[in-house]
């Protein structure tokens, strides 16, 4: 019988915030004010088991569970290994700390290559710094998918009664219109009369820049691209605080909402921000990693980071 590897807390505390993560996964699974209030969804499990997963070599859906690299299947579940997979600490001070996830047996029948990828947090006073890197260890190009997927708490647990969650909307730093890629009812990118995807479209939004929250929600997801804002927000209108995550340089982001939506209720409502190098499989996939759309390749020694940082203005 193999070891049981059990997963670790680590906690960053300073005057303001607290942050609690977890070595499965390398996610956040708290992220508290110093007055009590919760940013980050933290359960329970029957609502959503994650919180803020970290999503490699894959995001989105995966049409029917896998794909092939030089004619070889591999399986994956949607938003790829890294969330459901044991990560090492390796670096660690009272207000940072650096998670790795590496190859290994369990990995083979997902991912063909080598790699070190790296999670760091570092809390400040105005928020978290918040990077994954990825390291080609292999001896031959990667290619992969990497993003993040942050659930917010909306409302939160010290909003005034009666707030709900649409008393906040997402907001991008840049007010444009917002184009959107199209997807299908399983979330997967539509293709176009040629076979063509993705697919974009003006989203129509009444404001540009703003999408409004309500209790309809956002289906499986609305997907963004072509955006110059270096951050997209969650703002509570009542208030007017913000919570920004980094997106500057994405090419690709995502917002999703689930839970209950009300305040007071174990499981409250969140909306994720999700900043992607990616997208979801297409619906008419041949399944192919070669051929797939926005893979970032890496050679052989080389590193890819990505930054979905989280600021909160007050």
């Amino acid at each position: 019988m193999g070891d049981i590897i059990l997963s670790m807390k680590v906690t960053l505390k300073n005057n303001n915030y607290e942050v609690i993560l977890d070595s499965h996964g390398g996610e956040i699974v708290a992220f508290r004010g110093s007055d009590g209030t919760k940013y980050v969804f933290e359960g329970p499990e029957s609502v959503w088991k994650f919180h803020a997963p970290v999503l490699f070599p894959h995001v989105g859906r995966i049409k029917d569970g896998f794909y092939t690299v030089n004619g070889q299947e591999y399986h994956l579940v949607n938003n790829g290994m890294s969330r459901d997979m044991e990560h090492t600490v390796i670096e660690q001070s009272p207000l940072s700390v650096t998670f790795e996830l590496t190859e290994s047996e369990e990995t083979k029948d997902k991912y063909p290559w080598k790699f070190s990828l790296k999670t760091h947090y570092e809390l400040k006073e105005n928020g978290l710094l918040f990077t994954t890197s990825v390291t080609n260890t292999d001896a031959s190009p990667i290619l992969f998918s990497l993003g993040s997927h942050t659930a917010f708490c909306c409302p939160r647990n010290t909003d005034p009664e009666g707030t709900t969650n649409a008393d906040y909307q997402y907001e991008f730093q840049v007010k444009e219109p917002l184009t959107q890629v199209l997807l299908n009812e399983n979330a997967q990118l539509r293709a176009d009369e040629e076979g063509t995807a993705p697919c974009t479209a003006p989203y129509g939004e009444k404001n540009a820049g703003i999408i409004p929250i309500n209790a309809e929600g956002f289906g499986n997801g609305h997907f963004f691209t072509a955006f110059s804002s270096e951050w997209v927000g969650l703002r509570n209108k009542k208030d007017s605080s913000l919570i920004k995550v980094n997106c500057s340089g994405y090419p690709y982001l995502m917002v999703w909402q689930g839970g209950s939506g009300e305040k007071g209720v174990e499981g409250c409502g969140f909306n994720c921000i999700e900043p992607w190098y990616g997208t979801a499989d297409a619906e008419n996939t041949n399944h192919s990693w070669e051929e797939k759309a926005a893979l970032i390749q890496l050679n052989p020694g080389e590193t890819f980071t990505a930054d979905q940082s989280i600021y909160i203005e007050k």
